[in-house]
């Protein structure tokens, strides 16, 4: 069982969780580009979003060790899809993406 760092709080633990997915998402949108979502927007996502939901529920039902990403990935995967569905509703998905290092922007927006 992983250990309890005394300095750490829950809100703590929240916005390093939503920052990480954050970075995930920028570092996978840099190498998929736009048109793997805009091709079939939030449908598209909801047909993702689904695949990791299976296969989650059968690793679970079946209590079965994945033998590609970790259940860990598929969540954090599904963390990424709803982020990415929010931004095509509040029409932000379309905003110009420029080229910076992940680091840099998480940084930055930690300082928020």
């Amino acid at each position: 069982m992983k250990s309890i760092d005394e300095t750490r709080d829950w809100q703590m633990a929240c916005r390093e969780k939503a920052l990480s997915i954050a970075e995930m998402l920028i570092t996978k949108q840099h190498d998929y580009g736009k048109a793997n979502i805009t091709d079939f927007g939030e449908l598209g996502i909801l047909v993702r979003s689904n695949d990791k939901i299976a296969r989650l529920k059968n690793l679970s039902k079946n209590n079965t060790n994945p033998k590609n990403e970790s259940k860990r990935d598929s969540w954090a995967d599904l963390a990424g899809y709803s982020i990415l569905a929010l931004m095509l509703i509040d029409e932000e998905f379309d905003l110009p993406f420029t080229e910076f290092t992940t680091v840099d922007k998480v940084e930055e927006l930690e300082e928020v």
